[in-house]
């Protein structure tokens, strides 16, 4: 890669929150390191919620207003939203190919999800989403997918690496002992979400430290990391 080339990521989470928890530590690494980050976040949320008192279209907002924190935490460039509602994603041809569009569009040399094949994966969005962005990424680097776009000019594209975070079997891990704080921070923000759940950053640090103890390091995150 030239020089002079801006490295880019793409970190594609189901709900906000699921890009901090997934992959928080290492998205912090990247833009400290220069790299152009964009976020895209699949579903409103609007389901993640024990108030009794919660209404769907307030928790949308206010998740929202908490990713859009959180992304500026990390210092992430842009976040997307495209707003479906949370438990009803399936990984279907248009969402394959509105994945493939984005993709095609930012030309991320990085590409971060879900590990679609996780066992006892409980919340459907999650599979979902990991199976869309593995196929979205097929649509995006072979031609002859999506032709009316190569009319208009929007090009394949073909990433180098995907990380897929929660890998039942992980073959990569990325050293954040330098960023564990900063990926706290940012999840501090998804206020709705962990308030009223104590235990969690224990928790959060606890599994980090647990990842680095075996590669010597402080913290780490680890992936499930294919080559494209």
């Amino acid at each position: 890669m030239p020089a002079n080339t801006t490295q880019r990521a793409l970190v594609i989470g189901a709900h906000p929150d699921d890009n901090e928890f997934g992959a928080g530590g290492t998205i912090a690494r990247l833009t400290a390191q220069g790299w152009d980050v964009t976020y895209i976040i699949c579903t409103n949320g609007n389901k993640g919620s024990h108030d009794p008192g919660m209404s769907t279209f307030r928790l949308s907002e206010l998740r929202e207003a908490e990713q859009l924190a959180a992304a500026a935490v990390l210092h992430v460039g842009r976040v997307i939203f495209l707003r479906y509602n949370d438990g009803e994603l399936e990984p279907t041809p248009a969402l394959r190919a509105e994945i493939a569009l984005y993709i095609r569009h930012f030309q991320p040399h990085y590409v971060f999800t879900h590990d679609p094949w996780k066992h006892y994966m409980l919340h459907p969005d999650h599979r979902a989403v990991g199976f869309a962005v593995i196929e979205g990424i097929v649509s995006a680097r072979d031609h002859l997918f999506m032709p009316g776009l190569g009319q208009i000019g929007i090009g394949v594209w073909r990433p180098e690496f995907l990380f897929l975070w929660g890998a039942e079997q992980p073959d990569h891990h990325e050293d954040i002992s330098d960023t564990l704080e900063r990926k706290i921070l940012s999840l501090r923000e998804h206020h709705t979400q962990l308030d009223e759940n104590p235990g969690w950053e224990d928790r959060v640090r606890q599994r980090s430290a647990e990842l680095g103890s075996s590669l010597g390091i402080a913290a780490a995150e680890s992936f499930r990391r294919l080559a494209l």
